[in-house]
């Protein structure tokens, strides 16, 4: 490092460095659609390599917890890790097949009277419009009723045929998601195979850096990652808490209020509510919308419930399970989460607040204190200078 900076010194060097780095990112900016159709293939190639460090990363906790305290007695290292991967692959099934078993006959079941009751959907929402107009005749304001109907039933006219016409493009949708459905699911082996040889990339990893950083900065960069280890695993775990609350909170909801579409809401208001910001206004308005169609007078209800729950998410449950914020101001928040869907996806509307919190230690635990004692030097320099010219 030091060598670069005496090499920009000079003249000529900096002159060269500066085009060079023109040059690149003209080549970058020209060709910017094709270098990022190369980066999305690229990263589409080596997602189930991402998705099983990520899954390796995120069972780590409950692997190490089984090998400090059920599997403490063995004697062999070797044996009390093999053990705790496989306690924790067994307990990933088992909790899979659950959910498999208990939801998805639940989907499917509304899923299919969701759209066996499409035509009584329609003809209630005539019925609505034709109670509408009668309520303005009465006031004396007329609607004309044959638009209206007229409109929706040219409004699923072209529904279906959009379907018609874009069958091929929708077979091909469904082709990506299965892709990507087995690309995830190849990726929890490779988690497991990750995890299963924990100590061998953690002893390669750390050997790396002892070969790249000198011993003081090596120190530092443990302690921070550690730091950047705590707030990642703490947002992710709380977040995924919070969601498990807010889902089963809405289910009992639904059961207690005998509502349709138990399951699927509740699922999908749990799913969402992951997503920061967006999140609960998303999966309110997905449950919103299905009950509408049963009964509006569910519909008010549930929209009542869901402002409560979110209120009380915020105000309540999730600053217990935080403790407070990450350090990110509220401003940011949306910034980040529009960036993060920009760059990664659903992937990166999920990580931009966790990644965030992780730069600001890094600047907090590295880059400050550098800045700090440049500033210092900076001023000590003219506070010197000062003192020779009054001299």
């Amino acid at each position: 490092m030091k060598k670069f900076r005496l090499l920009l010194e000079k003249q000529w060097f900096a002159y060269t460095f500066a085009a060079c780095a023109a040059v690149l990112l003209y080549c970058i900016i020209e060709h910017f659609s094709g270098l990022s159709a190369f980066v999305k293939g690229f990263f589409s190639m080596i997602s189930p390599i991402i998705i099983g460090l990520v899954f390796a990363y995120l069972l780590n906790p409950i692997s190490a917890f089984f090998e400090k305290k059920l599997f403490c007695k063995m004697k062999k290292e070797s044996a009390r890790h093999a053990a705790s991967v496989i306690l924790t692959a067994v307990c990933v099934v088992l909790l899979l097949a659950l959910l498999l078993v208990a939801l998805v006959p639940s989907l499917i079941q509304s899923v299919t009277k969701l759209v066996n009751n499409m035509p009584e959907y329609t003809s209630k929402l005539e019925e609505l419009v034709n109670k509408i107009s009668s309520k303005a005749d009465s006031f004396g304001i007329k609607i004309d009723i044959s638009t209206i109907s007229t409109f929706i039933d040219n409004t699923m006219a072209k529904g279906m045929q959009f379907v018609k016409n874009n069958t091929d493009k929708i077979m091909g949708m469904l082709g990506s998601v299965g892709s990507k459905i087995s690309n995830f699911f190849i990726g929890i082996l490779f988690g497991f195979c990750f995890l299963a040889a924990k100590k061998t990339l953690l002893s390669f990893a750390s050997t790396l850096r002892m070969a790249v950083l000198r011993k003081e900065k090596y120190d530092k960069s443990n302690e921070m990652l550690n730091r950047c280890n705590t707030v990642f695993l703490r947002y992710v775990g709380y977040t995924l808490i919070d969601a498990m609350i807010v889902g089963v909170t809405t289910f009992v909801f639904l059961l207690v209020t005998r509502m349709p579409y138990a399951p699927l809401i509740a699922i999908m208001v749990a799913v969402t509510n992951i997503i920061p910001t967006f999140g609960p206004i998303i999966g309110g308005a997905i449950g919103i919308f299905f009950l509408v169609l049963d009964k509006p007078i569910n519909a008010l209800i549930f929209f009542a419930f869901i402002c409560v729950i979110q209120a009380l998410d915020g105000a309540v449950i999730k600053p217990r399970l935080f403790s407070g914020s990450l350090g990110i101001p509220g401003v940011w928040t949306l910034v980040l989460i529009i960036l993060g869907g920009k760059v990664a996806g659903v992937l990166g509307i999920l990580l931009a607040i966790p990644f965030a919190a992780i730069f600001v230690v890094f600047y907090q635990e590295s880059i400050k204190p550098k800045l700090e004692k440049r500033k210092n030097a900076i001023n000590a320099k003219a506070e010197a200078t000062e003192v020779s010219e009054n001299e």
